[in-house]
């Protein structure tokens, strides 16, 4: 999905299949995160250590209709469940100065 934009390539096959598996697949949500927990912290390039740490903030809001692109029914963690809205996704790291 790299390079993907709402309007420039949103709609191609690949990218929609994604949003499909992402969207409507029946997993575990806890038991995913978890694992990505797991897997970030074993990696010495976003684990903990005393130089700071990766922050991921993974929040969605809830929206209304389809004027905004990737509104679907989703996992939305600031509300605790899934409905429909959008999902943003951001990183950065925080040490001792931010």
């Amino acid at each position: 999905m790299a390079g993907t934009e709402p309007v420039v390539g949103a709609q191609d096959r690949a990218v929609q299949r994604l949003q499909f598996i992402l969207s409507d697949s029946t997993w575990d949500h806890e038991r995913v995160n978890s694992r990505r927990v797991e897997m970030l912290l074993a990696d010495p390039a976003t684990a903990l250590h005393p130089g700071g740490v990766l922050v991921i903030d993974d929040s969605g809001d809830r929206k209304d209709g389809k004027a905004t692109a990737h509104v679907g029914r989703q996992w939305l963690g600031r509300l605790g469940k899934t409905d429909n809205g959008i999902v943003t996704v951001t990183t950065f790291w925080a040490d001792e100065h931010l």
